[in-house]
């Protein structure tokens, strides 16, 4: 590594695998050294994007305040779920249907069945089931690999309160944009009742799904009674759905270049991009706080990255003793 830092140039070089915790300790070391380097600010911003995998919540609702709406039949869909996502876009609503396809009601009379989702199918009495499914479109420049699937299982009676113990069966499959299986859990006879309680499932894939084909991913969800014991009526429902995985956001995704003009009062940045995607550049003093763009709508240019330039002078930036950049992709709304 170079030896005395100034505010004309830097080059560090590092492995992808070193720590964040250990890559912050080094550039806050230089920082102490050097606290009005202008470009060693820059490049810390540039640093937090190397990527790194994270254990995260990809998407999750857990069906409170949801509406209903037609589909197939009336009152087949839930709406509104205020999905929390991380990598990947708002998955939407979600549709019941039965084994032909049919839409189906879905439980609406009260509280309880109303903040979760209780398609009405009396799923008991062997091989009779509900299916619905997830959209999982992975946002330009992130990497998302799906781990397991988290719910809690209901027992539901036709009257739409909490039944008496009653066995439920669950699958998990992930197909691709083109529609093929990539992979598939099931989770067994989930006991769930009045005395038993609600329990918390665990569906976990036999291995990492990565998200890797341009399109939209589905996640299907198949919950009845078609394995193993046979069940008495029962109508069965899931609430607090949790997809789990992990992102990378730098994955494809970093700033590759910094220059950093101090006489003209200039900043150049580059970023691996996809062409067409709108891109916004965040400024921050702290890393904390990032509701200051320096510039949005950015529109990514032909090729595999992006260069966009700055005045410093007019975004009164050039001066300051330190400041953080971040690229960000930038949604409808």
């Amino acid at each position: 590594m170079p030896g005395d830092l100034d505010t004309s140039g830097i080059f560090l070089f590092f492995q992808p695998a070193i720590s964040w915790s250990r890559l912050s300790h080094i550039l806050q070391t230089l920082l102490m050294k050097n606290p009005k380097s202008f470009l060693l600010n820059a490049f810390i911003a540039q640093a937090a994007l190397v990527p790194m995998a994270f254990a995260d919540v990809i998407a999750s609702t857990n069906f409170d305040g949801r509406t209903l709406t037609e589909v197939t039949t009336a009152n087949d869909t839930a709406s509104g779920l205020n999905w929390t996502v991380n990598g990947i876009a708002d998955p939407g609503s979600m549709t019941s249907v039965n084994a032909s396809g049919g839409g189906l009601v879905l439980f609406n009379a009260n509280e309880l069945v109303q903040n979760m989702f209780a398609p009405g199918i009396n799923t008991g009495n062997g091989n009779t089931f509900w299916t619905t499914s997830v959209a999982l479109t992975v946002l330009p420049g992130r990497s998302v690999t799906l781990t397991d699937v988290t719910f809690d299982s209901w027992s539901v009676s036709g009257a739409q309160v909490q039944n008496v113990n009653r066995r439920s069966d669950f699958t998990f499959t992930v197909l691709d944009p083109s529609g093929t299986e990539v992979a598939s859990v099931d989770v067994v006879d989930s006991l769930s009742g009045k005395a038993e309680g609600v329990p918390t499932e665990t569906a976990t894939f036999a291995s990492p799904v990565a998200l890797t084909a341009p399109g939209t991913y589905t996640l299907g969800i198949k919950g009845g009674d078609f394995l193993e014991f046979n069940e008495t009526g029962n109508h069965t429902a899931i609430d607090n759905l949790v997809i789990n995985g992990s992102t990378d956001p730098g994955a494809g995704f970093t700033i590759t270049d910094i220059v950093y003009d101090k006489e003209a009062g200039s900043l150049s940045l580059t970023w691996n991009s996809t062409p067409g995607t709108v891109y916004a550049v965040k400024v921050s003093d702290d890393m904390m706080n990032w509701d200051s763009d320096l510039d949005d709508g950015i529109l990514g240019e032909d090729g595999e990255t992006t260069t966009a330039i700055f005045n410093l002078v007019e975004a009164n930036l050039k001066d300051v003793a330190k400041t953080f950049f971040r690229i960000e992709v930038q949604t409808e709304g």
